[in-house]
């Protein structure tokens, strides 16, 4: 058959065809050929990246551990402790707590000569006390890299260790003065198992499925026959592969092609099919039909023309431009909500956000110490009245700002109260020394010797403060601590100002206030 004879149609459909074919063999090389290698090099490095992030995890742990380590370790209690045992303090500083605080499961207390002044094994599942023979006779081995350590720098090690058929980590450290310097006064162990906690911590910290076993285990379950993993072999402090950690990796090896991608590409090629056929069904059309139509297109030509070669445009135009009003109104949203939560003048927080602060604080004040501050500023009505409502406003900007710059040891957050009156929340995990506090207040203030002719207390800026000291208690009852600090600030004022006045935030004292009131 020549192709001389065959319809357009039919050469269409042939063209078509091959065009169709040439497009699915061009697709299948270039994966082959390129992007199939890169998905390999991508998987590769994924699985690599996922051992990192558990390698990571892990020697953070180690970390930590060897950090406790050196807390106790260059602890000169210890150092009296070897000296002259003294079970109370045992009872006192190494008790089930601290097993249980740190995860830990054995402590061990060593002279210079490695013997054992004292040690426990410590089960804190079942909270009681278990023989430690196993590694009785094992102290010099498990204290070898200490031993060998200098003595002028405390060098903790940290090892992986088969303890009670478990895995566990192991970390030395020589026992050292309290600047870890001198460092030949014994030696101090600690035992940390990797169970189950341990392992969950790890999949939380790196989202990857992780299991820990002792080599025997390991070799008992057959990980190693399983497909997708990366099994990591520690040593133990004999340099032995003793504990596996098997990585069950999430990423998978891609296949060169999935049915989904293979029936995309089909579907297409048949889509470029059915377009030529389309295309040649047009082309086939009457002649009068595409005369009639090619005059009604010559009649309109330049306007469809202007609006095919603007329409894109437009809409690049139109996106942009919708970009730039979100732009706008998200600055407008930042701007407002700033302004919302702080006061304009001061740029500290206002009453709103001191309200929002302090219920973060009332949802966290377990355990925590928190000290309510108010200050206000001295007979700053005159000031305004003789100096003028500028010189008012930027006295209390620079004031605002240097309580905000005083240096404190808690976390400090400063709002503007009232009219020339702040207020500052104290808080810290330690309790707060509130006459320090105040101290770094008044002195902060005092340093700005801005003049005030017309105050009987100076002839500077000066501000009186008030402290509610709220200790550890709870802090449900808002209205009564504000209370106790106002009352405090009372009494800096009627004292003579520019000094400040603590006070205890007690029950029973909030109960008289408020009857006096």
């Amino acid at each position: 058959m020549q192709i001389s004879h065959l319809s357009l149609k039919q050469l269409t459909i042939i063209a078509s065809l091959m065009m169709a074919s040439v497009f699915v063999f061009c697709y299948l090389s270039f994966r082959y050929i390129w992007t199939y290698d890169e998905a390999v090099e991508r998987f590769e490095f994924l699985q690599a990246e996922e051992v990192n992030r558990v390698k990571t995890v892990i020697d953070l742990q180690k970390s930590e551990l060897a950090r406790s380590l050196i807390n106790y370790a260059a602890w000169e209690s210890i150092t009296d402790f070897i000296h002259s045992p003294d079970p109370e303090f045992t009872d006192r500083s190494i008790s089930p707590h601290t097993f249980t605080s740190q995860q830990l499961s054995g402590v061990f207390i060593f002279d210079p000569n490695v013997s054992l002044i004292w040690g426990r094994h410590y089960d804190v599942k079942a909270l009681q006390d278990r023989s430690y023979d196993e590694i009785r006779y094992k102290f010099g081995a498990l204290l070898a890299d200490s031993l060998k350590s200098r003595t002028d720098k405390i060098t903790p090690f940290v090892k992986f260790l088969v303890f009670d058929d478990q895995p566990a980590l192991l970390a030395t450290s020589r026992i050292c003065d309290s600047d870890g310097a001198d460092c030949d006064r014994g030696y101090m162990m600690f035992i940390k198992p990797i169970g189950g906690s341990f392992v969950r911590m790890l999949k939380q910290a790196t989202g990857i499925n992780v299991e820990i076993y002792t080599k025997q285990q390991a070799e008992a379950a057959e990980v190693a026959n399983r497909e997708n993993i990366t099994i990591l072999e520690r040593l133990d402090y004999q340099n032995n592969s003793t504990v596996c950690i098997v990585i069950n990796h999430s990423v998978t090896m891609p296949s060169f092609i999935t049915w989904g991608e293979l029936s995309a590409v089909l579907a297409f090629a048949v889509f470029m099919f059915g377009f030529n056929l389309c295309v040649v069904h047009v082309m086939i059309k009457p002649i009068k039909q595409a005369r009639f139509a090619l005059c009604n297109l010559n009649k309109d030509s330049q306007t469809i023309t202007e609006e095919d070669q603007f329409i894109s445009h437009e809409m690049r135009d139109f996106a942009s431009r919708i970009n730039e009003v979100f732009g706008e109104l998200e600055r407008n949203r930042s701007e407002l909500e700033w302004l919302s939560t702080h006061d304009a003048l001061t740029k500290v927080g206002n009453r709103r956000r001191l309200q929002a602060y302090w219920q973060q604080l009332k949802s966290c004040s377990q355990n925590q110490y928190v000290s309510v501050v108010l200050i206000d500023i001295d007979h700053f009505k005159s000031f305004n009245d003789n100096y003028g409502h500028l010189e008012g406003d930027f006295i209390l900007s620079e004031v605002a700002t240097h309580l905000s710059n005083a240096k404190s040891s808690c976390d400090k957050f400063i709002a503007r109260y009232g009219g020339e009156e702040f207020c500052i929340l104290l808080s810290s995990e330690q309790p707060i020394n509130n006459k320090h506090e105040a101290d770094a207040l008044l002195s902060a203030i005092n340093t700005l010797a801005i003049t005030h002719e017309h105050s009987p207390t100076a002839q500077y800026v000066t501000v009186s403060v008030g402290v509610a000291d709220c200790a550890c208690q709870l802090l449900d009852n808002q209205h009564d601590i504000f209370l106790v600090a106002d009352s405090a600030l009372y009494e800096a004022k009627h004292s003579g100002r520019n000094r400040a006045k603590i006070k205890p935030y007690l029950v029973e004292s909030t109960r008289k206030l408020n009857v006096t009131s």
